[in-house]
């Protein structure tokens, strides 16, 4: 199949580039792979842009270098309706993405596929061929995890956990039917890896109930910190936290729409991330269903303590894209740290339609940009 490697040849290939990332110097000798996805990374700089922060305590921030066109689109067969949620964390010099695929097919949320591609850059991706699930009648994909069978993934986080044994580095959270739930209920459920290819899901949900969208997870300390979606005054984020990679008591409403906000506008999700020290930051996007097509629009809201959240404005900080993959719809994953003190890159799936329109394709892709985050300011 194009831009595919036989399943032999990937673990060859798999050593070399594995090596090339945690040798800069090798990777800097090694010529590009043979099949990669990219586009211009970063619109030109705007040093007029405003300081989007004018929160007491906090140092003001910045968006730049916002992506012109989609890095990453869809392209195999597997991914012919759309891209859904995404998750990015660099581990040294590998980048690594994990994103959700419908292939077109009308099914329910939890029946999509998971699939990985990984990257020396940031900018420029590749789908390596993992042989691990078999689609269309092979396996020569890049498929980690078939939803479309029983009991299904969707949702999904990916955050890396220095402290965990070698095995368990990489976890992920996602949401799945099962777990001794009513029917109909969506637990979440967690996963290991040791190099966040080859994952093991946990037997039992680390949070009974039933949930929706993107939920994010990552450990702080001595704490896991998990960030989900309720149902209370609307769509709203919830939080919770525990000692343990599992066993999360029931969550509180920490974000929701208020009286100031626009009839029938939620927060959809939540892409809680913390930065550095004790610097956390929200980008939920929120969905204006009251709207023609539904568009879903990125907010901010920042925190000291990872619970209580300020909002920085009462508008969308991130523009719409103009006629563009990212003009209708825009949900933003966590933060990947760069390689400037105090930027940070925050990677987002951008759609031409609004929520409204569902398994349909949605001529949308993979975008990024930049947060500079003034410290001195505060």
């Amino acid at each position: 199949m194009p831009g595919h490697t036989s399943l032999p040849e990937w673990h060859d290939q798999a050593a070399a580039w594995l090596l090339s990332v945690l040798t800069p110097a090798a990777a800097q000798q090694e010529k590009a792979p043979p099949k990669t996805q990219s586009a211009e990374s970063k619109a030109p700089d705007e040093p007029n842009a405003a300081w989007l922060t004018a929160v007491k305590g906090f140092p003001r921030m910045r968006i730049e270098q916002r992506t012109v066109k989609p890095l990453f689109t869809c392209q195999e067969k597997w991914e012919g309706a759309f891209i859904s949620y995404i998750s990015v964390v660099r581990d040294k010099n590998a980048w690594h993405m994990w994103y959700e695929s419908f292939d077109g097919a009308p099914r329910n949320d939890v029946q999509r596929l998971l699939c990985y591609a990984r990257s020396r850059d940031g900018v420029r991706w590749e789908r390596p061929n993992l042989g691990l699930v078999e689609y269309g009648g092979n396996k020569n994909n890049n498929i980690l995890m078939d939803g479309l069978k029983s009991p299904g993934v969707a949702g999904s986080t990916v955050f890396l956990d220095e402290r965990a044994p070698a095995a368990e580095r990489f976890k992920m959270v996602f949401i799945r039917p099962g777990g001794g739930g009513a029917a109909g209920a969506y637990p979440i459920f967690g996963a290991t890896s040791p190099d966040g290819v080859n994952w093991r899901v946990l037997a039992e949900p680390l949070l009974k109930g039933s949930f929706d969208t993107q939920n994010v997870c990552f450990r702080d300390g001595d704490v896991f910190r998990l960030y989900v979606r309720l149902w209370t005054r609307g769509r709203t984020v919830g939080y919770c936290q525990s000692p343990a990679f599992g066993n999360f008591p029931k969550p509180k409403v920490i974000l929701s729409a208020d009286d100031r906000d626009p009839a029938g506008m939620d927060f959809y999700d939540s892409a809680a991330t913390k930065l550095a020290g004790n610097l956390y930051v929200m980008f939920p996007s929120a969905f204006y269903t009251k709207e023609k097509d539904g568009p879903v629009r990125p907010h901010m809201a920042v925190s000291r303590n990872g619970k209580d959240f300020q909002r920085v404005g009462r508008n969308p900080v991130l523009p719409m894209g103009r006629g563009s993959f990212d003009s209708t719809t825009i949900y933003v994953a966590t933060a990947v740290p760069g390689d400037r003190p105090g930027t940070y890159w925050f990677y987002y799936v951008g759609y031409k339609t609004g929520h409204h329109v569902n398994y349909e394709p949605k001529g949308g892709g993979i975008g990024r940009f930049c947060l500079l985050v003034d410290e001195e300011s505060k």
